[in-house]
């Protein structure tokens, strides 16, 4: 599979698609449909890079995406979830299963989080109790969902059709059309060849940690999405050449520039740890960077943009109204503050340093001079 460099030829034209599908199902929260066929048509449900060597492209995609709309990248990354899962610790039936299934235009999705007072459990081959966050429930055709055991946390993958959704609860300020519902998965009878792999390999480090990266991709692009935005609003009104604009565009295209570096180097070190060529607490502390740098930098072109644009990007129609909403809301991964200290952890035990090189501290403890 070829994709173009993302902002070109085709590319241009499937963000555009997706940017005019996210602004129509904002409205109202629903699927993202078009945008999804649009995705089934190119092949990229079913022909998705996921071998190691193939990281830099998947990330690439999943920014693109994102560029397009936010909510469609993160559905979109559950399936791209989903499928790495089943690859990774499927059997071979279900691995050809899923794959057919993806083929046939079905869309996968990875669902942790449960409700906290009615979480999911299995009970005599039953599932009782409820997911939240349950993203793209309108669009998918199956869910891996995680439920635990006396062994672990099982995976077991879940066709959705029938089941009862709460639309109620999600009343977001951005990401409405990612539709994070809440569904019921009491009385389910399971399949024995729905559950996948063993207990606790949803869990698995490095791959649990350094997963990270796939939504920091996703959120890469709505960063690249902010800046387009400025760019052609500033452009249209004939400021872009004003000297304090041309620096908030300087200083945004820097950022936005850097986190994509941050993608290169996160993709380098997955493929080195599933190569077996550098510690996979390496890749994790990698995707702790790349987490804390996208959220830094996605925090100041948000900024540089809305003092650019002005009052009139905070009020709709404008399309940085939503794409502000989107990002900021999507910015809210689960334990930033575990992530950076897990970074300054790695560092200080020489696990991780800055200029590429995972394996070994930027100074070797016996150089540094006793006092």
């Amino acid at each position: 599979m070829r994709h173009e460099r993302p902002g070109h030829g085709s590319d241009a034209a499937l963000i555009a698609l997706l940017d005019a599908e996210g602004a129509e199902c904002d409205r109202d929260g629903a699927f993202p449909e078009r945008a999804f066929a649009a995705l089934r048509s190119r092949g990229l449900l079913a022909q998705l890079p996921l071998a190691p060597g193939e990281n830099h492209r998947l990330l690439r995609l999943l920014a693109m995406i994102g560029r397009g709309d936010l909510s469609t990248g993160r559905i979109f990354e559950g399936h791209v979830n989903a499928c790495l899962l089943i690859d990774s610790y499927g059997s071979a039936d279900q691995r050809e299963t899923y794959r057919r299934i993806a083929r046939e235009g079905g869309i996968l999705g990875v669902w942790n989080t449960d409700l906290p007072d009615d979480p999911l459990r299995l009970d005599d081959g039953r599932l009782q109790g409820r997911k939240s966050f349950a993203s793209g429930v309108d669009g998918l055709s199956h869910a891996l969902v995680t439920v635990p055991s006396a062994e672990g946390r099982m995976m077991i993958i879940v066709p959705l059709a029938g089941l009862p959704v709460d639309r109620a609860w999600w009343q977001p300020m951005g990401m409405r059309a990612s539709g994070s519902h809440v569904v019921d998965f009491s009385g389910l009878q399971i399949e024995p060849d729905w559950i996948i792999g063993k207990p606790d390999d949803y869990i698995r480090q490095p791959w649990f940690s350094a997963g990270a990266a796939r939504f920091a991709a996703v959120q890469v692009g709505g960063m690249h999405a902010v800046l387009d935005i400025a760019v052609r609003h500033l452009a249209g009104t004939g400021r872009a050449k004003d000297p304090y604009q041309a620096h908030r565009l300087a200083r945004m295209g820097i950022a936005v520039e850097t986190v994509y570096l941050w993608l290169e180097r996160s993709a380098r070190s997955w493929a080195a740890a599933a190569e077996g060529t550098a510690q996979g607490a390496a890749a994790i502390a990698t995707a702790n960077a790349t987490r804390c740098a996208v959220e830094a930098a996605a925090l100041s072109v948000l900024e540089e943009a809305e003092r650019g644009v002005g009052a009139a990007g905070l009020i709709q129609p404008h399309p940085l109204e939503r794409r502000m909403r989107d990002l900021r809301t999507y910015l809210r991964q689960p334990n930033p503050d575990g992530a950076l200290a897990g970074l300054g952890a790695a560092i200080a035990d020489g696990l991780w340093a800055p200029g590429g090189d995972d394996a070994r501290p930027s100074v070797a403890v016996d150089d540094v001079p006793s006092r």
